[in-house]
């Protein structure tokens, strides 16, 4: 995987984004909740990858996927995190 910091947070934001589908489509209303702040933490990491902030960027989407790994963590859902 490459070490840029731009083109991670750009392959990590593709991935992220179904990810972030499947948490938004459950029927929990707490996983709903993470999955809303997971989505601002996406539209930041897009925000900061325009603004020319790369690092910030990839900070963000890890956030993102530290919130949407909550409810597996928690029994709340099944894991299906794409590769």
């Amino acid at each position: 995987m490459s070490e840029d910091p731009e083109e991670r947070a750009r392959m990590y934001l593709t991935k992220i984004q179904e990810y972030l589908r499947e948490a938004e489509a459950s029927e929990n209303a707490d996983v709903q909740r993470l999955a809303e702040y997971a989505r601002r933490y996406v539209g930041d990491a897009k925000y900061f990858l325009e603004a020319g902030k790369p690092a910030t960027a990839l900070a963000s989407v890890a956030y993102a996927e530290g919130l949407l790994d909550s409810p597996s963590i928690l029994g709340l859902v099944k894991k299906n995190k794409p590769n």
